[in-house]
């Protein structure tokens, strides 16, 4: 079993419910089983540009802070094509 609880740097809401759980889990620990932390500790909340871990865990911390900047730039090597992958058509 492990303590879960909301993230405290979550600012947008005070308590999630777990709809698999059917559990509300806001402020204080509550328990859940190991496979369901393991589906549980991948949820992430956008804050500004980085999402935070949704749900934290007693013994863990805090997990993993990860940025959150769109980049829609594609690097050049992607759009490269060889002669043989692009055919052109003329109309007459």
């Amino acid at each position: 079993m492990k303590k879960i609880k909301l993230n405290p740097y979550i600012r947008d809401f005070d308590a999630i419910r777990d709809e698999k759980l059917d559990l509300i889990i806001g402020k204080d620990w509550v328990e859940v089983s190991s496979a369901d932390w393991k589906r549980m500790k991948e949820a992430g909340t956008k804050q500004g540009d980085t999402i935070l871990p949704t749900f934290i865990e007693e013994e863990e911390g805090m997990g993993e802070v990860k940025n959150f900047i769109k980049d829609d730039k594609v690097k050049m090597e992607e759009l490269e094509l060889e002669d043989t992958d692009l055919v052109i058509e003329e109309e007459e």
